[in-house]
């Protein structure tokens, strides 16, 4: 019997948005009847209609304290319209409105993407973590994409049933390119044959450390390398003028498809995020064959093994550069491009993640396969 979930989120671009994107797409393959309400904005809505899943539009604003009578409102009407088996939250935002409507008068479930309250700290953290561990009486299922983010939310004492559904890549849709087409590749964003490149994909904002990236950047030795941070975001301007420099490019706003093909044009991809759920960009940093240097966030230890990367403590831009320059050292080295291909292939393919979130979303409505 086909179940009925409705996706909500406030991203529409980036990370959670393609987890929302392929976890949708992943379900209705499933026999759910899938409607995600998201903003208008962004690329989600329109990505979603290119595969046949129902959107319905959910004005909602970043902020975690602004619009909520409004957005609140909203979503109590989009449920009583779609009346789901199961309401699937996305994100704080989500998860903060979408709780406070259902109340679990419906199954509801919840994935945090990274949890509210490490983005926070002081008075504000406290807040953030009283209101998950209270909102907890209102979610049949808490989804994690990393037993990292599981172990956190459980030492946080948020208590409640939980699914670790770790984040995957589709490897059908990811190829891992060969030394000519790398080369390729490299022509078609503007690097050289010859300079180690070095990339950073992610919004520019304080979650995402391009600050740390960039000061440890400034430490290494060397004139023929490259670091280019790949996409938009709020601190863009204020870090594309601090660090004006000839080995320093900003691409601004990218789709994923030219973000996928600076991954595997680069020689090296970092992740210097200051907190995570697991993050996309390495797994995907993988899947076409380039190795990672991440800091010790959420899900960071379960992606990078031995050959496939490294991972540095957060906030240390002086381990952060030793760590890039040690993999500059030694690029080209036997295999490197297979093994983070196979990587991924072994632990983190998205079959894998979307069939433990369908069993997790039959368990709480009733159903079963």
């Amino acid at each position: 019997m086909s179940r009925s979930v409705l996706m909500v989120s406030q991203p529409t671009v980036a990370g959670v948005a393609q987890c929302v994107l392929d976890w949708a797409v992943g379900l209705a393959q499933r026999d759910w009847t899938v409607t995600v309400a998201c903003p208008s904005d962004g690329w989600l809505g329109d990505a979603l209609h290119k595969r046949d899943v129902t959107v319905i539009a959910w004005e909602s604003l970043r902020e975690p304290t602004q619009g909520l009578r409004t957005e609140s409102t909203t979503l109590r009407d989009v449920i009583k319209r779609t009346d789901p088996d199961v309401v699937f939250l996305h994100g704080s935002k989500a998860g903060l409105i979408g709780r406070l409507v259902t109340r679990r008068r419906r199954p509801t479930a919840f994935a945090p993407h990274a949890w509210s309250f490490e983005a926070v700290t002081g008075r504000t953290r406290s807040a953030a973590l009283a209101w998950e561990r209270f909102a907890s009486r209102w979610t049949s299922r808490f989804i994690c994409v990393s037993d990292a983010e599981r172990e956190l939310g459980e030492t946080a004492g948020i208590t409640g049933a939980y699914t670790v559904a770790r984040n995957g890549i589709d490897l059908e849709a990811l190829s891992s390119p060969d030394l000519e087409q790398r080369q390729a590749l490299r022509r078609t964003v503007g690097l050289s044959p010859t300079e180690r490149a070095v990339v950073c994909v992610g919004r520019i904002c304080r979650q995402k450390g391009q600050d740390v990236l960039l000061d440890a950047w400034s430490r290494l030795p060397g004139d023929d390398r490259s670091l280019t941070l790949v996409g938009g975001g709020p601190d863009l301007d204020s870090l594309r003028e601090r660090w004006s420099s000839p080995d320093i490019r900003f691409t601004g706003e990218t789709d994923r498809r030219t973000a996928l093909d600076w991954m595997a044009a680069a020689d090296l991809v970092v992740l210097p995020s200051r907190w995570e759920g697991l993050a996309l960009v390495p797994l995907e940093s993988l899947a076409v064959g380039t190795p990672v240097v991440a800091t010790d966030v959420n899900g960071t230890r379960e992606v990078l093994t031995e050959g496939v990367g490294s991972v540095v403590p957060i906030e240390d831009s002086v381990r952060l550069a030793a760590a890039i320059e040690e993999w500059l050292k030694k690029l080209g080295g036997d295999g490197v491009h297979q093994r983070c291909r196979n990587r991924v292939a072994e632990s983190f393919d998205l079959t894998d993640t979307v069939t433990r979130i369908d069993r997790a979303l039959l368990e709480i409505s009733g159903g079963g396969r």
